[in-house]
């Protein structure tokens, strides 16, 4: 095979595999980070209550705000991202907490109440009559990053 032959091959190779990576690239934009966040907040809440065994019932989110504080020029992709949810508790009292939500590059994200009595709150888990900190105040997701919103915009 000649060296020219070779060199082509190589090429066609590289640009294979760089066609490949960019193309599997997770999009986390700030439209999916807030709706992915809403979602898995409001069954984190209802599974708090089932552990707890109090009847199961789902907060109603009003607003979700997010901003990539890594990526503050596109408001996209990896890092950590700032969350403010507004929602109401079943038993109508209204809630406005700050929360950050620290996203990797396949789109997987850890998400924490900024409010340290929330976060480290524990409740006694009635399967196990063990004391389980809250899943209402921490918790863990990934996003579907090939569906869903893709707003970006910080207007």
């Amino acid at each position: 095979m000649s060296a020219r032959i070779l060199r082509r091959l190589v090429v066609l190779a590289v640009v294979g595999v760089a066609a490949v990576e960019t193309g599997c690239t997770p999009d986390t934009t700030r439209g999916r980070v807030e709706q992915d966040f809403a979602r898995t907040f409001v069954n984190q809440y209802a599974q708090s209550l089932q552990r707890q065994g109090k009847p199961v019932a789902r907060p109603k989110v009003v607003s979700t705000v997010c901003h990539n504080g890594t990526n503050l020029k596109q408001d996209s992709g990896p890092g950590s991202w700032g969350c403010e949810i507004k929602w109401v508790a079943p038993d109508g009292k209204k809630h406005d907490d700050q929360w950050l939500m620290l996203s990797d590059a396949l789109g997987c994200y850890q998400a924490f109440s900024t409010d340290d009595a929330l976060r480290y709150r524990k409740v006694r888990d009635v399967l196990s009559h063990k004391m389980i900190l809250d899943p209402a105040g921490s918790f863990d997701g990934c996003l579907d990053v090939y569906a869903g919103p893709t707003n970006t915009s910080k207007k």
